[in-house]
């Protein structure tokens, strides 16, 4: 069965105390819990007439919305507390918040990364053997991943058309392929960028996106992030993404 694609919500109930802050890489979360999943059911707009006239050739323009077989989406909000913690995870003392003031960035990877200092952009262009300073993945090897034809119009290279910077770790990345999702129902540049990434000795893919404070979000809502995926949806199983948050 084919994903939801259009909403997925995730809240990321998020544990950031003095150990977190110490790691310098990426984290896994404490919990994730899905909201709801939704998906656009309606796409017959209704039969439309179109008068003949004999001796006339007649040019016609026809728009039409089709559905996403390749991507998933997700969107959300962070809640957690600061907490001050002793090794074995008793609490001296926290300050709870439901409405963390997180800066950073979450990660969406189709396997556990295991090495974060093995993350590097995605080189699109590359060869794929590595030899030319590239990324053992490249947007050949990705589509075939993914279902995706070199002609797609929803492919990795159409859908990544820019190059953002990204700090991972302490580590910063630069020009990696990247995009802008959307905000009330428009494309812009200014918000909501997301970056795809790899760990290069295993060939992991990685989403990232930044969060945001008090900026709307898609459906004219504010959220602290929105994300989009890659999914195969010609095949029947799921992809597993493994979440990570990081503090910038």
């Amino acid at each position: 069965m084919k994903k939801e694609v259009l909403r997925a919500i995730l809240v990321l109930s998020v544990l950031v105390g003095l150990a977190a802050i110490s790691i310098g890489a990426p984290y896994g979360p404490d919990s994730i819990t899905k909201v709801k999943s939704e998906r656009k059911t309606t796409f017959d707009g209704g039969v439309k007439q179109v008068d003949a006239q004999a001796g006339n050739v007649t040019q016609l323009l026809i728009n039409t919305t089709i559905l996403t077989d390749r991507w998933q989406g997700y969107y959300g909000n962070i809640s957690g507390k600061i907490t001050l913690d002793d090794a074995n995870g008793y609490t001296l003392y926290d300050w709870s918040s439901e409405d963390l003031d997180f800066v950073g960035k979450i990660y969406a990877a189709n396997s556990s990364v295991g090495d974060w200092s093995d993350v590097v952009c995605l080189n699109l262009t590359s060869d794929g053997t590595g030899t030319d300073g590239g990324s053992l993945l490249n947007v050949t090897k990705l589509e075939e991943a993914y279902g995706m034809n070199p002609s797609d119009s929803d492919g990795i290279d159409e859908t990544f058309t820019g190059t953002l910077d990204i700090t991972v770790g302490s580590t910063t990345l630069y020009q990696c392929p990247a995009t802008h999702l959307y905000v009330n129902n428009q494309s812009q540049n200014l918000h909501w960028n997301e970056t795809l990434l790899t760990e290069n000795n295993t060939q992991t893919v990685i989403f990232a996106t930044k969060t945001e404070q008090n900026v709307n979000g898609f459906n004219n809502n504010t959220w602290d992030f929105q994300l989009i995926v890659g999914e195969n949806g010609d095949d029947s199983s799921t992809t597993t993404y493994y979440f990570y948050i990081e503090l910038a």
